[in-house]
């Protein structure tokens, strides 16, 4: 259970700006996002095997 420090740190957290929370929703950027990450993880574990 948090705390009464969390509740104000969550409380006084900024919020996204509608241009952020545009590129979240944004199917196209997902999908990049998630080749890129993909790609870092091949080359990761490529790195570990070679």
């Amino acid at each position: 259970m948090a705390g009464p420090f969390a509740d104000e740190a969550i409380a006084s957290a900024p919020l996204p700006t509608e241009r952020t929370l545009r590129r979240r929703r944004n199917v196209l950027v997902q999908v990049v996002r998630f080749v890129a990450i993909n790609l870092k993880m091949i080359r990761v574990i490529a790195r570990g095997h070679g």
